[in-house]
């Protein structure tokens, strides 16, 4: 059965302090819907579209690759790894400092690969080894779960190392090279800048200006971490991350009479312009919409903004970046909230499985976004319409719900805040009156489309039939 997942990202079940948005009278399609079939509240802990098609298509809520950390640990590979081998060398044979620099998003996962790695590099505490924390969330909302992670870090892996710095992810990058790096090297080469011995503090103000973590400045939490020419850096990336400024910038440190032999080495490749010596490689992920695809042999379209294609295309075919013959890309520009445009896109094309994703997040105000909501409800309401000419089901739902201040035209600041995300499931024969849709989260929402589009789908979907006691209580 051809399957039509309608994705409202950003939309919500407002929360109760949330200033009220959704009514039947701007949303007179989706309240009909809501009304008519099954209907329910379905869990969310992404706040943008990437990491949510990543949680669909893979069914994880974190980076794939600390599941590849975590199953090398447990086999007993990483003892045998050559790189990390070499490292342990090197380190033995310099008297000199180990630098991590730590990407860290919101994920506590980090803190047991690094207690691992940690413990296997450094058996004897001998070693000097400081961690410098990179923040790589661009929503100033995380940092609660970050300082969760930092606070983790801080507390267990006191005893194997040191603290050193605290920075965004910006001043690795070095979008501005007068100010971001030069100004990350200085300090940590002569340990001189701004100080704070609680890292939560200093976030804390982060927070409160709503500032985005990844370009949070340079900050000192404990000293004793200056650079030194024999120095080794060990970059613990889960993600692809390009490095080549930084590496450049460190590598033309003049020691005066002394060689610069500061030696890279990554947990997995980052771009440069030569290899730098990585411990693990990218996998491509075992569960995915593409191999679910091959496996019941549907193809699939994706309405969606131009700029959202390669970041949805990556999650989709399991971590490749590939051009798949079997997932078609449409891209409508200002002809995405034109039901008619949308309809004969549906009704022309031939896939079973069609991905809609409209995401309200980007409006500047509460009109802005009422218009928005307004237009995308009429185009749903078209696409339900046109059931009954074309035959499909509809899935109707959101990757996340937004937390976002937006002012009204009077001037009056609101809140807006939606919690959990609304999953309404369309199909005149699994009808609201035998069956309902279970408690569980995004990462179940392709299952409910596979399922849809295929009943011999094997996975697990969130529609459950009613026992005969639910439907004699509840008709």
């Amino acid at each position: 059965m051809r399957t039509v997942l309608f994705l409202i990202n950003g939309f919500g079940i407002e929360a109760k302090d949330s200033y009220t948005v959704y009514s039947s009278t701007l949303m007179p399609n989706f309240d009909k819907l809501l009304n008519k079939y099954m209907f329910s509240r379905i869990e969310s802990n992404v706040r943008n579209v990437y990491d949510g098609y990543r949680n669909m298509s893979l069914e994880i809520t974190g980076l794939y690759n600390y599941k590849i950390y975590n199953r090398e640990a447990e086999n007993g590979n990483i003892l045998k790894n050559n790189t990390l081998l070499t490292l342990q060398k090197t380190l033995n044979e310099r008297n000199s400092k180990l630098h991590l620099l730590c990407f860290v998003d919101t994920s506590l996962d980090i803190v047991e690969n690094l207690k691992h790695f940690l413990t296997t590099i450094n058996k004897d505490l001998s070693k000097k080894i400081f961690l410098h924390i990179v923040l790589t969330s661009s929503n100033y909302e995380d940092y609660p779960k970050i300082l969760d992670v930092l606070s983790k870090i801080n507390v267990e892996l006191n005893e194997m190392a040191t603290i050193g710095m605290v920075m965004g992810l910006a001043n690795i990058l070095n979008s501005n090279k007068m100010t971001e790096l030069n100004f990350f090297l200085k300090t940590m080469i002569s340990e001189v800048g701004e100080k704070w011995t609680s890292f939560k503090q200093k976030l804390d103000v982060s927070y409160g200006m709503k500032q985005a973590p990844t370009i949070v400045k340079p900050f000192v939490v404990n000293n004793g971490f200056g650079i030194k020419n024999d120095d080794i850096f060990m970059v613990w990336n889960y993600d692809n991350v390009d490095l080549t400024n930084y590496i450049d910038a460190v590598r033309m440190i003049n020691y005066g009479d002394k060689q610069n032999i500061i030696t890279f080495f990554s947990l997995f490749p980052v771009i440069y312009k030569e290899q730098i010596p990585f411990i693990l490689n990218h996998e491509v992920a075992k569960n995915s919409l593409a191999t679910n695809m091959k496996g019941l042999g549907f193809k699939s379209m994706v309405i969606c903004d131009r700029d959202e294609i390669n970041g949805i295309n990556y999650y989709l075919n399991g971590l490749q970046m590939i051009n798949n013959p079997d997932i078609s890309y449409i891209c409508l520009d200002d002809r995405k909230y034109d039901p008619a445009t949308i309809v004969s896109v549906i009704n022309s094309y031939p896939q079973e499985f069609i991905i809609i994703n409209y995401d309200i997040n980007k409006v500047a105000n509460i009109e802005e976004l009422n218009d928005v909501l307004s237009k995308i409800d009429a185009v749903l309401g078209a696409i339900y319409d046109n059931t009954e000419k074309s035959s499909y089901n509809i899935v109707v739902s959101s990757i996340y719900g937004m937390h976002k201040t937006l002012n009204l035209a009077s001037g009056e600041i609101c809140n807006v805040d939606y919690s959990k995300v609304p999953i309404i499931y369309i199909d005149n024969f699994i009808t609201k009156r035998d069956y309902l849709i279970n408690e569980g989260d995004i990462s179940a929402l392709f299952r409910v489309c596979y399922k849809s589009i295929d009943k011999k789908y094997p996975g697990i979907s969130l529609i459950g039939r009613k026992n005969f006691l639910y439907r004699l209580i509840f008709k």
